[in-house]
Order: structure tokens, then sequence, then C-alpha cells
């Protein structure tokens, strides 16, 4: 193999300047530097260089790609995984789609050099089309989403189960008028929990926002909820959800602002046990989602298939539980 030495004797210089002239080239003349990269390039000495490189930066790299690191959930999930991977001692680069499939295209393409070991990413709608032939043969888990036309593993949650199980104890508590605000169902996260209230037989509005960031999601919730709360008393809702915690963050900052109280004039659901859930001033009902459970999951399924000891495709489901809290009461007879 071609070393500094041996271009030194070529050019009939001194290995030293050979040596400055790749790592310090502002220490030699333009024209010394020109003969040493030329002469590194033809000899192979560079593209040794760029082997090495990309061995040692990918050899225990697994890229993670999450939905929207604005989003707590989301943020969760990268930990736990990184978490264990690190105990796994493997390196993790994080990119995120925004739920956007132009930027997970892009994400993917230049990801494509890095030689990964393995994908773990919350796929956009059409990742089917947006995964490249580089990554179709790698080691892939799916986390939160699950794509029917791809044979990858995948790690989700109980979607339909959760919302039934919000829907059933408000039912419980005596709520007849019941709204739901979700995300476009173009998300699969959202498409699965409006799926569970369509198909829970219990009556509920379903509200859905056309957006995708988290901004514009906790807009969304507010100017609707806003709307909701306009109605004359006898047709409002007494129960709202939110859909994820962006939607409702939006929920409550319009109940907020309009002096309504929480539980005595609507009580409120939230689909995600945020941290401020627990501290919020009425502490919110949520549905608590095992978020590191799926993240270390996903870790391990992408660490099985990398070390050759799983074959058959893995489709995990995992339960969610409903945490009950002040936000929510029986609806106020008056």
């Amino acid at each position: 193999m071609v070393n500094i030495s041996q271009i030194a004797e070529h050019l009939g210089i001194s290995p030293s300047t050979v040596s400055r002239a790749l790592k310090k080239p502002d220490m030699v003349s333009l024209e010394t530097r020109h003969k040493v990269l030329n002469a590194a390039e033809k000899m192979g000495y560079l593209q040794k260089l760029r082997d090495d490189i990309t061995v040692a930066s990918s050899s225990k790299l697994i890229g993670v790609i999450a939905a929207d690191l604005t989003n707590s959930f989301s943020n969760a999930i990268v930990k736990s995984v990184t978490d264990y991977l690190d105990s796994q001692n493997y390196s993790v680069i994080v990119g995120c789609n925004y739920e956007q499939s132009s930027l997970e295209a892009k994400i993917l393409k230049q990801w494509a050099p890095l030689n990964l070991r393995g994908l773990i990413i919350m796929p956009t709608a059409k990742f089917c089309k947006t995964v490249a032939n580089d990554f179709i043969d790698m080691p892939v888990v799916l986390v939160d989403r699950h794509l029917n036309e791809l044979n990858f593993d995948s790690v989700i949650e109980d979607n339909l189960g959760g919302v039934q199980q919000v829907l059933d104890y408000l039912q419980e508590l005596g709520h007849e008028k019941i709204a739901f605000i979700s995300g476009s169902k173009k998300v699969y996260t959202f498409s699965q929990r409006c799926a569970g209230v369509e198909q829970s037989g219990i009556k509920t509005e379903i509200h859905e926002i056309i957006a995708d960031s988290y901004e514009e999601l906790f807009i969304g919730a507010f100017e609707q909820t806003n709307i909701l709360m306009l109605r004359a008393k006898g047709s409002r809702p007494t129960a709202i959800i939110g859909a994820n915690n962006a939607i409702t963050s939006g929920i409550l900052y319009a109940l907020n602002l309009k002096g309504f109280k929480i539980p005595n004039d609507v009580s409120v659901v939230s689909y995600g046990d945020s941290n401020w859930c627990r501290f919020y001033p009425t502490p919110i009902t949520s549905v608590c989602q095992p978020v590191e459970e799926m993240g270390r999951m996903a870790a391990t399924m992408v660490l099985e298939r990398i070390n050759g000891s799983r074959d058959k495709v893995n489709n995990v489901c995992l339960k969610s539980m409903l945490l009950r809290r002040a936000s929510t009461s029986s609806p106020n007879a008056d």
C-alpha cells in the first residue's frame, strides 16, 4: 500500500514536505502542493484515505430519521434509540423529515455514501417511493408507522386501542358531545387515530387540520377550538380530544384565552403524555405511549438484522395506557 515516503521518493522531495502539503497546505508553495496532490491521487493514496475515513465513520454507524424534532414524542424516540445503540458501541447520525417526502429523499441521498449499517425511520407516507436502492437491502426498521408495501420490520403502538380507551372513559363519565381534533389523515398516526374514532361506535365529531409542523398543528387546533366553543352551550362539545401534544397545546391555549374552566366547562384529553401534561394548572388526562420501549425495540431489531440473528419480518404493536387526571369529569348539567 502506498505511503507518504513512497510519494516523497517518487517526487524527489522529503516525506515531511509531502506530509505538510497534505495536512498543512499553507506551509508549502502552491506548486509543491499541486505536485503532491496529483501524485497522491495517481498512486492511490488519496483513495485509501477516503476509504479509511468511510470505514472508520460507518462501520458502526446507524441512521435515524425522526418525523418532527420539535415534537417531544420524536425526541423521546431518538433518545431511546441513541441510548440503546450507544450501550452497544454503535454511533448514530440523526435527520428529520418533518413529514415531507422531498426532505426525506434528500436525507437518504446525502446518507447513501456513508455506508450505514442500518436505518431506523419514522417514514413519510411516500417512503415507498423515496427509499433509494442503496437502502433496500439494508436493515431498516420503521418506528411509529407501518407500511404494508415494504417488507421491513416495524414497531408501532396500538393507536386504535388508545383512542378506544379514551372514548370508553368519556362515555362512562356521561359525555355525549365529544370532539376529536386531528392532524392530516395522510399521516399514518393521525389516520389510525381517526379510524379508531370511526370504528368505536361512539358518536364523535372529527375535525381534521391539514398541516405538518408542530406550529401549524398548534395554530390549527387553536382556531378549531375557538370555532367549537363559539357554539351555543347546548351544542358545543363537553369534551375535546387532541390527537397529539401539539394539538392539545392549541386546544388548551384557546380555552385559557376565552376563560373556559377545565373540566367544569369542558373536559380535555391529550393523545400523548408530555411532561407538561402532569404539571399544567389542571393536570391533563393523557394517553401514555410506550415511547421508550418503542425506541429500544427498534434499536434491538436493527442490530438483530445487522448480526444476522433475525430472518422473518417482525411487526410489533405495543399497547398504550390511559392516565386519568383532573382535566376530565362528568359534564356539567347546568
